[in-house]
């Protein structure tokens, strides 16, 4: 940004000067030749004083009338002047006198082209023309217009060096070398980029320095190749850098890189570490450590920078190692054959285990075996000394899994009542702190799993008093959370039934009409998706088998089937075939479905997932931004409710919080289908209603379709609509 006082005090002594000058700079007589130079600059400021005021009066470059004036006087005046001077000067030559004229106007022209393509903002163009005025006479005293490149922003300098009459001096070469490092330091996430070709310029050992402190881990991917750049960066002699270099340059750089903050601290060795890397479970318990030294240091206010590289590695091994191989053995009946590989990991360890697996561990999982062994590891202390230990890391998601799983009043009750009323005080406060809204959505997610009523009350009563704190220090985010979360809240209450889609102004989460399903053509289109394993083939045979017998028509294709109703409301729903997954073919098979009702300009507003955890990854990447209503028919599925709203932000989502059934949801697909096909409109609470009453005398399975949620109760996904229509 111009330093705008930098000229005030030269301001003061102009407007003086005005009172007593016309500033009519009674030009000689000019050839007529050069007058069009002349007539050219006078269109140029006329043109320049339109980009921003309607007549020809003050130029606007800031906020500021002095600046404003000021700015003004240089481009009238200053101008005018700089025209007189190049024809009254008799020691120019005729040639010397159209390079001028030229290269003022083109000055003016490049600086309406930048501004106008937003390459430079208003507020330079004052500085810009003093600049020009001490190049021209450098210029013509043979010197060299470095000292001049130096103290200009980089805005300044790129005009003045792309100057026609500027080009021959003597300092140009040099002064591009400058402007170079300008751009660095206006745009440090681009260093290496930039000094890709540019190594050798003064400053880049600062520049690569001050480059490490901010994003060390693209430092490293550069300083592992043998080029000017990656020679010049080994060169450094820099604590951070020396390390950063010396990962880069051995094999296991990678598995070292998430220790870097503790290696800078010498809390441990590059040795140490490698003894590590070829023992998972070794490596995966000192990543937990430390992280856990990495969250001691973030709560003294210091920067972490290798925590995104540290929790990356984490969540790997943390699937690996440990979540890929329990979940495989879900059906499994011994507990100790299926949490065998988790034997030996601390309360600690098993705790991170919950934290980076949140969306691939199955229900089973956390309920029969890691969140037990937690409880078993922490023999007769209380529960809340888990939290403790890991410093409060991630305890909103912690707590939020608890909820999620219905372990939440369990884990509370493990600790005294008073400690459990302030650690959830504490789950609900200060969430306008955090620029992610991550934290605000699993407390509102939490919420809707608890049925402690007395829980609730703490919550509810946190989420009003911070309503008032932010009111009273007139905090717009924090009025705006907890706002919206005080109205989620309550509308929760179905006894109060709130219209929360018109309390938000966004669509209604209690209902979907049946209109906006449809395509131009009347008809709506739905896409559901199989994979080729045991359970996608007999869920695919039961859902062919049911709705043959409601009297849809089926057309068998290669490798999908469409499945058809008629009437005034029809539906289509294409459901590729479970062909066998070993050879990738449901696959294939989804993929050619797709770019057969591409080629149709067919657009399906439904999608249904029918299949395992470790597929919906695939069913999401699949789905489009025209989706309304996506079913997640697999355990767990309620874990994915971000990655739907990214693609589609007002998409009504059905999903499980837990254990997914073949018959909940052939019975879903069934009523909604029925539902769409008479022409009406989806009432969830209706829906849900019918579907309790259906499994009212099946005990198992009416507990399980308690954990399924429909779109009305998805607090998480209520409020990030309502947050961002709000903060419109």
């Amino acid at each position: 940004m111009i330093n705008i006082l930098r000229y005030l005090f030269f301001f003061v002594f102009v407007i003086n000067s005005v009172t007593a000058q016309s500033f009519n700079y009674d030009l000689p007589n000019v050839p007529q030749m050069r007058q069009i130079f002349h007539d050219n600059i006078n269109k140029s400021q006329i043109k320049i004083l339109s980009l921003n005021c309607k007549r020809d009066s003050i130029f606007l470059a800031s906020n500021n009338l002095d600046f404003n004036l000021f700015t003004t006087y240089q481009l009238k005046n200053k101008i005018d002047y700089l025209q007189y001077f190049v024809e009254a000067d008799s020691t120019l030559s005729e040639s010397d006198k159209y390079k001028w004229l030229r290269g003022i106007n083109d000055l003016l022209q490049d600086f309406y082209k930048s501004y106008t393509d937003k390459n430079i903002g208003s507020y330079y163009l004052a500085n810009l023309i003093i600049a020009y005025q001490e190049a021209m006479l450098v210029e013509i005293s043979n010197q060299s217009i470095i000292p001049i490149i130096n103290k200009n922003e980089l805005e300044v300098g790129t005009l003045l060096l792309s100057n026609f009459a500027l080009q021959s001096n003597t300092g140009v070469a040099e002064s591009k070398l400058i402007l170079i490092y300008k751009l660095c330091v206006k745009h440090p996430e681009n260093t290496l980029k930039i000094l890709s070709n540019y190594s050798y310029i003064n400053g880049a050992e600062k520049l690569l320095i001050d480059f490490a402190y901010h994003n060390p881990q693209e430092l490293y991917d550069y300083a592992a190749s043998n080029n000017e750049l990656g020679l010049k960066i080994k060169s450094i002699d820099d604590p951070l850098v020396s390390v950063i270099t010396q990962m880069a340059n051995t094999n296991d750089g990678r598995f070292l890189f998430p220790f870097l903050d503790e290696i800078i601290d010498n809390e441990i060795s590059i040795a140490e570490i490698k003894k590590t890397i070829d023992d998972s479970e070794a490596y995966y318990k000192l990543l937990v450590k430390t992280q856990i030294y990495y969250e001691q240091k973030k709560q003294r206010g210091k920067k972490i920078l290798s925590i995104d590289a540290l929790t990356e590695k984490l969540k790997f091994k943390a699937y690996e190692n440990y979540i890929s191989k329990i979940n495989a053995l879900h059906d499994e009946p011994n507990a100790t054959i299926r949490f065998a590989s988790i034997q030996n990991l601390t309360p600690t360890e098993l705790y991170y285990l919950i934290i980076m697996g949140e969306e691939e561990m199955y229900t089973s999982s956390f309920i029969n075996g890691v969140y037990p062994k937690i409880i078993d590891g922490l023999a007769k202390l209380k529960s809340d000394t888990l939290l403790k230990m890991v410093h409060y890391g991630y305890y909103r998601k912690f707590l939020k899994m608890c909820a999620s799983f219905n372990m939440l009043e369990d884990y509370l009750s493990k600790m005294d009542k008073p400690v459990a009323e302030n650690l959830m005080k504490s789950f609900a406060n200060d969430l306008e702190q955090n620029k992610s809204l991550e934290e605000v959505v699993d407390v509102a997610d939490s919420y809707a799993s608890i049925k402690d009523t007395s829980i609730k009350k703490i919550i509810i009563n946190v989420v009003r008093d911070n309503i008032k704190k932010h009111l009273l220090n007139n905090n717009k985010r924090g009025v705006i959370i907890y706002g919206l979360l005080n109205q989620i809240f309550s509308s929760f209450d179905t006894l109060r039934n709130f219209n929360i889609g018109k309390i938000f102004d966004i669509p209604s989460v209690y209902h979907l009409t049946n209109n906006s399903l449809k395509a131009d053509n009347g008809r709506i289109y739905v896409q559901q998706f199989f994979y080729g394993d045991k359970d996608g083939k007999d869920f695919y045979n039961d859902f062919v088998n049911s709705f043959r017998s409601l009297g849809w028509k089926i057309i068998n294709k290669l490798e999908w089937i469409e499945v058809s109703s008629s009437g005034n409301s029809p539906v289509t729903i294409f459901t590729n075939k479970p062909l066998n997954e070993d050879e990738g073919l449901d696959e294939i098979a989804q993929k050619k479905l797709y770019y057969y009702l591409d080629s149709l300009h067919i657009y399906p507003t439904i999608a249904i997932h029918r299949g395992h955890s470790y597929y919906v990854k695939s069913t999401i990447s699949q789905i489009s931004s025209y989706v309304k209503l996506v079913l997640l028919g697999s355990c767990g599925g309620y874990h994915s409710l971000s990655k739907v709203l990214n693609i589609s932000p007002q998409a009504h989502i059905i999903a499980s919080k837990q254990i997914g059934t073949g018959k909940i949801n052939i019975s879903l697909i069934e009523l909604i289908m029925e539902n769409l096909k008479q022409g009406k409109d989806l009432y969830w609470q209706s829906i849900w209603k019918s579907i309790e009453h259906k499994f009212l005398n099946n005990k198992e399975v009416k507990e399980k379709f308690d954990d399924y949620i429909p779109p009305h109760k998805n607090l998480g996904a209520i409020f990030i609509m309502a947050y961002y229509k709000a903060m419109e």
